[in-house]
């Protein structure tokens, strides 16, 4: 038996599958929605603080100036200190173990006598992010809508033209995945066994693709996402991971035969990184045009990153990441974490998803 067709043959079912995603995805009339962090989506944690309801309502002014000098809500400043007749006067773990009346003689002896009685209530603990959640709260808040934000949070955030442009590329993902199963005889029944990346640079006039990687399934580390930066540093004079003799540094970033191969099915397309420019070139350039591996450029793969990627992701400064399938096993960016959404990190990127 020719060993040749056995291959082919045993490719196909596969092959079909990336057809019918692909098919799926040209179809779809869902627009992407962002991945949050928890402060976006869940209800706002609460706390318990005592509150005063005033005797007098001639009397709140000077309750509330003197509470806000003598006992100031450092921590709950995103809240409004009277509610009608209510003065919110301490979180209940200020306290120490004493009484409300306790504290009051002690810390502010001349409001001891103006309030009528005390209360216990629940508070939120930090201001709302977007108007859903200002829905949960019962106490009153300073808040200020972040434009922004509420387009994240929304179901329309990409306009028709952008959603055909992320589907562009999130189709051309699948595309190089059929290519490396065919080119490199990977034998795979899931697609999920392999991943792809696709590096674009935004702010080239028209998009351009810079970098496309496949995961090295006979090497530890050598992920899809970790590949792909290795590839956009070859662009830069860098890399270290089979380095192509392509004398062409714009292009390094991709294997010759695929760029041919692409460049045959999408001929309108541009490929290639920009010119390389060291920090001292680019000194008096925008941050964004900088030359710093992957800074401004979108990051586009077949399977959401496991934390390792993610975090290389982080370190190449990526703006924002699109995936198509959820790595329930080790995904870092919805699955298992929400790297994007720590906020000890020094960088942050968006991630969106939602193609199928």
């Amino acid at each position: 038996m020719d060993p040749p067709l056995k291959k082919l043959k045993t490719q196909e079912p596969i092959i079909k599958t990336i057809d019918t995603y692909i098919n799926k995805m040209r179809e779809s009339k869902e627009n992407l929605h962002a991945v949050l962090g928890d402060d976006f989506t869940k209800p706002i944690p609460l706390i318990k603080v005592y509150a005063g309801h005033v005797k007098n309502p001639k009397d709140l002014s000077r309750i509330i100036l003197t509470l806000n000098e003598k006992v100031p809500l450092k921590e709950l400043s995103h809240l409004k200190r009277v509610r009608k007749r209510e003065v919110i006067l301490c979180p209940i773990d200020c306290l120490n173990g004493v009484s409300i009346q306790q504290y009051l003689e002690v810390n502010v002896q001349n409001l001891y006598d103006v309030f009528e009685y005390f209360r216990e209530i629940e508070v939120p603990m930090y201001a709302p992010k977007v108007k859903k959640q200002c829905n949960m709260l019962a106490w009153s808040y300073n808040f200020h809508p972040n434009m922004y934000y509420e387009k994240l949070v929304s179901d329309d955030f990409f306009s028709v033209n952008e959603m055909n442009i992320h589907k562009k590329y999130m189709e051309i993902a699948f595309v190089c995945a059929k290519w490396y199963i065919q080119e490199h005889n990977r034998y795979i029944t899931d697609l999920l066994d392999m991943n792809i990346t696709l590096v674009i640079d935004p702010l080239v006039k028209s998009n351009s693709v810079v970098a496309i990687s496949c995961n090295n399934e006979n090497h530890p580390i050598q992920h899809s996402a970790m590949v792909a930066i290795d590839n956009v540093a070859k662009t830069q004079k860098g890399g270290v991971w089979n380095v192509s003799d392509n004398t062409v540094y714009n292009l390094k970033g991709i294997d010759e035969k695929l760029h041919q191969h692409l460049t045959e099915i999408y001929p309108e397309e541009n490929f290639g990184a920009r010119n390389y420019m060291s920090k001292d070139e680019a000194s008096d350039c925008d941050s964004s045009d900088g030359p710093y591996l992957c800074t401004g450029y979108y990051i586009y793969m077949i399977k959401e990153p496991c934390v390792m990627c993610s975090m290389a992701l982080v370190h190449a400064r990526a703006k924002r990441i699109f995936y198509t399938f959820p790595n329930e096993l080790c995904g870092a960016l919805c699955s298992k974490v929400k790297l994007q959404s720590v906020p000890s990190l020094n960088h942050r990127f968006e991630v969106f998803t939602g193609f199928l």
